[in-house]
C-alpha cells in the first residue's frame, strides 16, 4: 500500500513538473522575447545622431567591454569617430592626446579621466584600442574622445592655462593663483565661500576672455580658443555644483546635456563629423528622468532636443559581482546582487538561457505581448559608484521604475557579469 502510495506521489510530481516545463515552454510572452533578440554580436543599429549606451552598473568589467563592441561596431558600419564618456572633461582631453598618439600609457590614461570607476584594465583596453586605431587611421578618419562631466578641478585648469600662457601670460599668472582654491585634493570639503570666491573669478576670467577673443584667436586658432573656452565653463559648472544652494544632480544632468550637444557641434565645426557616440549610468542616458533627485536627466534633455535622432540603449543583467565604494566606509568592496520575480524584464531575460541579448524595441514592435511588456513600468537595475550590502535585498534601492520602451529605444542584456580588473596603484 505505502509503495502505491509512493509511486502515486512521484507520478504526480513528474507530471507537475512536466506541466510547469511546458507550460513554461509554451509562454507566449518568453517565446516571443526570445525571438526578438539577437547575439550582441550581430545587433544592427539604426543611423542617428547620438546614440548612448547606459551601464546598469559602474563596476563590472562587461559593461566597459559592451561600450568598445557598440561603439566598434558605429566606426565600422557607420563611420561613427567621436567617443563622449561620463567622465572629467579636462581628463577626456589627456586621454585624446593619447589615443592620437601621445606620450604615456593606456593605464595613464584611464586614471586621467578622473573617477575610481574607470581606473580599470577593461578601460584601459578601450584606450589601447582606441590608440591602435588612429595609428592606421587617416588624420580625417582618426577616432576622439570626450569626457562630459564637470566635476573635477585640475585636468581643465591645466587645459584653460596652458592656452591662457601662450597668450596672455600676466592674466594666465593673476588666474592660476586666484583659482588655487578650487583644485582636486579638497574638491569634497570645501567652506561654500571659498568656492562662491573661486566662482567668481572664474566667471571674472571668462569675461576678459571673450572681451580679447580676437586677439587671442590672432595668437593661436579659433579652435584651440574655443577649447579652452570650454576647459573654463567645465571649471565653473563644478564650482556653481559645489558653492550655491541649488539641485546638484538636476543641474549636474543639465550640464552633462549641455556638454554633448558643444562636443556635437565643436566636433562638426572643425571636423565635419555629424555623429556621436555617448556612455553613462543608465539613470543618465535614459530619456524619462526616474533617477531619484533628478527634475530632467541628461538623456531627457538629449531626446527633447534632438528627437527620434537620440537613441538610448539601456543595459540590465540577472545577476552580478560588481564594485562599488561601501556607502559607509567609502571604501571598494565586492558585492552581489540577483533580480527575481516573474515581474522583472532580468527574469524573462535569463529564462531564455542566453549569455547576453540585444532587444531593438523598434523590431519588436511586430509582437503584441513583447510592445504591451515593454510598456509597463517595471525596475530596471541602475547601480552607481555607491553601494551597502543591505541595498540588494530591497529592489528599490539599486533598481529604476521605468517604462522600458519610453525610457530606451533598446536593452542589452547581461546573464552574469563580473566585478571590473581594477589597475594596480601606481
Amino acid at each position: 500500500m505505502k509503495k502505491k502510495l509512493l509511486i502515486a506521489i512521484c507520478s504526480l510530481l513528474m507530471m507537475s513538473m512536466l506541466t510547469g516545463f511546458h507550460s513554461q515552454q509554451a509562454n507566449p510572452l518568453q517565446q516571443s522575447l526570445q525571438s526578438s533578440l539577437v547575439p550582441v554580436a550581430k545587433m544592427e543599429l539604426p543611423k542617428k545622431t547620438i546614440i548612448g549606451f547606459g551601464e546598469a552598473t559602474h563596476g563590472n568589467k562587461q559593461f566597459t567591454t559592451l561600450k568598445l563592441d557598440v561603439f566598434k561596431h558605429l566606426v565600422e558600419q557607420q563611420g561613427f569617430r567621436v567617443f563622449a564618456i561620463e567622465g572629467d572633461f579636462g581628463g577626456g582631453q589627456k586621454v585624446n592626446e593619447y589615443i592620437g598618439g601621445g606620450s604615456g600609457t593606456a593605464e595613464e590614461a584611464a586614471r586621467a579621466i578622473g573617477f575610481t570607476i574607470y581606473n580599470t584594465k577593461e578601460m584601459a583596453e578601450l584606450l589601447s584600442w582606441m590608440r591602435s586605431y588612429n595609428e592606421q587611421a587617416t588624420a580625417g578618419n582618426k577616432v576622439h574622445f570626450y569626457g562630459f562631466d564637470m566635476q573635477r578641478y585640475d585636468q581643465n585648469k591645466n587645459g584653460l592655462f596652458t592656452y591662457m600662457k601662450k597668450v596672455d601670460p600676466p592674466l594666465a599668472a593673476k588666474y592660476e593663483s586666484a583659482l588655487a582654491n578650487l583644485n582636486d585634493k579638497t574638491v569634497y570639503d570645501q567652506k561654500p565661500a571659498i568656492v562662491q570666491e573661486g566662482l567668481s573669478h572664474i566667471s571674472s576670467l571668462m569675461k576678459q576672455m571673450h572681451e580679447n577673443k580676437s586677439a587671442y584667436i590672432a595668437k593661436s586658432s579659433e579652435k584651440d580658443f574655443d577649447l579652452a573656452v570650454a576647459f573654463a565653463e567645465s571649471i565653473k559648472q563644478n564650482a556653481t555644483l559645489r558653492g550655491m544652494n541649488i539641485n546638484y544632480s538636476s543641474t549636474r544632468d543639465y550640464y552633462m546635456a549641455e556638454k554633448v550637444k558643444w562636443i556635437l557641434s565643436f566636433e562638426k565645426k572643425y571636423d565635419g563629423r555629424q555623429n556621436l557616440f555617448i556612455a553613462g549610468h543608465n539613470g543618465h542616458i535614459e530619456k524619462t528622468s526616474t533617477t531619484m533627485g533628478i527634475v530632467t536627466c541628461m538623456g531627457a534633455h538629449l531626446a527633447k532636443a534632438f528627437g527620434d535622432e537620440y537613441y538610448a540603449i539601456g543595459s540590465e543583467f540577472y545577476e552580478s559581482k560588481f564594485l562599488a565604494n561601501d556607502a559607509t566606509t567609502n571604501e571598494q568592496k565586492e558585492f552581489y546582487v540577483k533580480n527575481s520575480g516573474n515581474h522583472r524584464l532580468a527574469t524573462l531575460f535569463a529564462n531564455t538561457k542566453w549569455t547576453d541579448g540585444f532587444l531593438d524595441f523598434t523590431k519588436a514592435k511586430h509582437d503584441e505581448a513583447v510592445t504591451a511588456y515593454l510598456n509597463r513600468p517595471q525596475p530596471v537595475s541602475a547601480i552607481g559608484a555607491v553601494f551597502s550590502g543591505w541595498y540588494g535585498s530591497i529592489e528599490k534601492m539599486y533598481t529604476l521604475q521605468m517604462i522600458p520602451a519610453k525610457a530606451f529605444d533598446a536593452l542589452i542584456f547581461v546573464r552574469t557579469a563580473t566585478p571590473s580588473t581594477m589597475l594596480t596603484n601606481r
